[in-house]
């Protein structure tokens, strides 16, 4: 008999464990209380950077980004039916000459967790402009030449479609009166599952008591003037800054890391901030257009990595942070591990696993 499944949450973790459990065999239902795609996954950059994240992320990080970059992101898009922008070029680090004592933090980290060779390369300037010959202005760099990005929204809505065409449904708008094992209650019904999934994000509380909301901001230029060819990572003592090129000449920039749960539009303070960076990093934006700005917030743990709650007939899954993009993929895998009983590549992640699965 086919397996039944019940995700709630429409994020980037809902929708590709659906994927994995649509391929697994399973049946496969997708609720959220909202309607459409207004959650964080909507509005994140699509920094798929493992490498350059062990700066401050924990080792779990690294790891699991390294696997979903180098074979489950692959995997997965092959899959969709339609074409989205996922490009492998690298990242460079620099910084402002003000920011010296943040670059030397930086290098510590990175050269501590990192061994160098094939993972990262300080650059000297010639070694820059042969890179990104229109950043002239820096005299040194740190490039991860793995490190990739991927275009988010194109993902969840490719990801919803395909979903969709397979006969997957999802039930948006749908207000929840309880989330139980294997079972799911809507105001209108209730509906039975082999195994219920939890990947609310900030909804889940009620789970995980040390939830708590990190605030992200971007900003959508159009700038012909400028001809970068891959994320730019500028340090900061306030923000994790990034410049993240797209096609046709446009640009996201971005500051990951704000300690509040604020859904407002972005401020003044932060647009001046971001788009100063972006006219120091290159002249050339001083031109760009504004094409829009994006707030929401990242569900956060306090250690800063995901953690898997199960109980029986129930798994909840939370705190990708600002890695959701990075790490889902993996943390799918993981999960998929669990359900099936086999080895845990992550034991860490888990909770109750062991009075669950024994």
């Amino acid at each position: 008999m086919m397996m039944q499944a019940g995700i709630v949450g429409m994020g980037i973790m809902g929708r590709l464990l659906a994927l994995a459990l649509y391929n697994a065999g399973w049946q496969v239902s997708l609720f959220d209380e909202q309607q459409g795609d207004n959650n964080c996954s909507s509005i994140a950059a699509g920094l798929l950077t493992p490498f350059s994240e062990c700066d401050k992320a924990d080792p779990v990080i690294f790891r699991l980004g390294q696997e979903s970059v180098a074979h489950y992101w692959p995997n997965i898009l092959k899959q969709l039916i339609e074409p989205v922008y996922f490009q492998q070029a690298g990242c460079l680090v620099v910084h402002h000459p003000h920011d010296k004592a943040e670059w030397q933090h930086f290098s510590r980290r990175i050269n501590s967790k990192l061994p160098t060779g094939d993972y990262f390369q300080h650059l000297s300037k010639e070694s820059l402009m042969q890179l990104e010959p229109e950043l002239d202005k820096f005299e040194t760099a740190y490039y991860f030449p793995h490190e990739a990005q991927i275009d988010c929204q194109s993902v969840m809505h490719t990801l919803k479609k395909y979903l969709q065409a397979q006969g997957i449904s999802f039930r948006c708008n749908t207000h929840l009166t309880s989330l139980l094992s294997r079972r799911i209650m809507t105001q209108k019904k209730t509906y039975e599952f082999d195994y219920v999934f939890d990947c609310r994000g900030m909804g889940a509380r009620t789970i995980f008591s040390d939830l708590r909301a990190v605030r992200g901001e971007l900003i959508h230029l159009y700038a012909p003037n400028v001809q970068l060819q891959r994320p730019i990572r500028f340090l900061h003592p306030r923000y994790s800054l990034y410049i993240i090129p797209r096609p046709g000449n446009i640009y996201i920039i971005g500051a990951s890391e704000i300690e509040a749960e604020d859904y407002s539009p972005i401020s003044v303070r932060t647009s001046l901030e971001l788009m100063t960076a972006a006219y120091y990093l290159h002249p050339g934006f001083a031109e760009a257009r504004i094409i829009e700005t994006r707030t929401h917030c990242r569900p956060t743990l306090a250690s800063h990595s995901p953690c898997i709650n199960h109980e029986e007939g129930l798994i909840a899954v939370n705190g990708l942070y600002r890695h959701g993009f990075l790490i889902a993929p993996a943390v799918v895998e993981e999960i998929l591990c669990g359900i099936n009983q086999q080895d845990l590549q992550y034991p860490e992640l888990w909770k109750a696993y062991d009075k669950c699965f024994s």
